[in-house]
């Protein structure tokens, strides 16, 4: 009996791991990239200061286009005291930033970190993803939304934006909480009140030990399908928060980046783990998978520009932990841009990319010049790219044709 069932286990796990052979091959076998970068494009490292020991503008998770000519940008300095997703999680001195960006296509200002007015001086602030909520018909200001993974209980943390001389200004308004938010990763806002939410782990090391670094590590290394997104509902008036979760997608294997098409007909998500992006129809709240694409690296963030899909992330597993562990002072960035084979835009971008897809190669580094890129996205009236990265000092900054 006992052998039948060890049979039966061994059977089951070589299936698995049968599986995974495309993401065991693009996470797991070095790729032969090029030294400092190759984009097709003049590139250049966007840093607040020359000198690395005085740079605050640094491990960037995440970022987008504020309006043409203005990013902002999710930053960490102490990730590598603090890193929800993969570890360690000590306890990091200074905490997280927001900062801001202004540029043209062929010049760009200082970056500058932005003021969090009335948010608590004291509080944890760890900023992951951030996504821009629309105001709204009756006249509310753009909202900024920001996962904050922060020690305890991770939190969304909801800013008022202003524009004031053309001066970026966040105003804190309310911080949402939940049970559900355990390993929240990335967000897209689906209008002034709602928003779906990425949990890249069901495990996490919040769990007392051993136990929690244990079941995060089996669910990491194993691929098991225990993320996943959920539909939050919320209000930003005092005494207020969140309305209501909903799990919208069960079941991916470390759910990571989101995003959502132009014409709304498609969300995207990245299964870090899998090396792949899975592709959800859109009605209204309702969301259904409908295809998926490979991609020839652990995809971390996406980003929509125009017909395309941008994706990042990590093309070779050992050097980016090394990295992590402080074992290396570098790791490969790649980015690819995902495009339906179609053009026929009378189709949504729904069924044009479930006919079929084409994935190029758009930006690679072997790490000398922007290490551990975790996403990209575009300003395309400026004609601009930028890719940030995780443990990278700065921020590319590259043209687009």
């Amino acid at each position: 009996m006992l052998v039948r069932l060890l049979s039966i286990i061994v059977a089951l796990l070589a299936y698995h791991v049968w599986n995974l052979k495309h993401a065991l091959q693009a996470q797991l076998v070095p790729k032969q990239l090029p030294p400092l970068f190759s984009a097709g494009a003049k590139c250049e490292l966007i840093r607040e200061r020359a000198e690395e020991a005085d740079n605050q503008f640094k491990f960037c998770e995440d970022g987008l286009v504020l309006a043409p000519g203005i990013a902002i940008f999710s930053c960490d300095p102490n990730r590598h005291e603090w890193d929800a997703a993969t570890g360690p999680m000590l306890e990091p001195g200074r905490r997280g930033s927001l900062w801001a960006l202004h540029y043209t296509s062929t010049a760009t200002e200082k970056p500058y970190p932005l003021e969090l007015s009335n948010f608590p001086p004291d509080a944890d602030f760890r900023p992951l993803g951030i996504e821009v909520a629309p105001g709204s018909p009756a006249g509310t200001p753009s909202r900024l939304l920001v996962i904050n993974r922060k020690r305890r209980n991770p939190t969304i943390e909801v800013f008022r934006i202003q524009l004031e001389s053309n001066v970026v200004k966040l105003t804190h308004e309310i911080t949402l909480s939940d049970p559900s938010f355990v390993a929240p990763n990335a967000i897209v806002s689906i209008s002034p009140n709602a928003f779906f939410l990425s949990h890249d782990h069901y495990f996490t090391d919040r769990i007392p030990w051993p136990l929690g670094s244990i079941l995060t590590w089996l669910e990491t290394f194993l691929s098991l399908p225990f993320g996943r997104v959920d539909l939050v509902s919320f209000e930003a008036l005092p005494g207020t928060g969140v309305r209501n979760v909903r799990t919208v997608a069960p079941f991916i294997a470390c759910a990571n980046g989101i995003a959502l098409s132009a014409d709304g007909s498609t969300v995207a998500i990245a299964s870090t783990s899998r090396a792949e992006v899975l592709f959800y129809s859109k009605n209204e709240t309702v969301i259904k998978y409908t295809s998926s694409v490979q991609v020839p690296f652990s995809v971390d963030n996406l980003a929509f520009a125009g017909d395309q899909l941008l994706a990042a992330g990590h093309p070779y597993i050992p050097e980016y932990m090394a990295m992590v562990d402080r074992k290396s002072d570098r790791a490969p960035s790649y980015v690819t841009a995902i495009t339906p084979r179609s053009v026929d835009n009378k189709e949504s971008w729904l069924a044009r990319i479930a006919a079929g897809a084409n994935v190029t190669t758009i930006f690679t580094s072997d790490g000398s010049f922007l290490t551990s890129s975790s996403g990209a996205f575009a300003d395309l009236e400026m004609k601009t790219m930028f890719v940030v990265a995780l443990y990278g000092s700065g921020v590319a900054k590259c043209n687009r044709v």
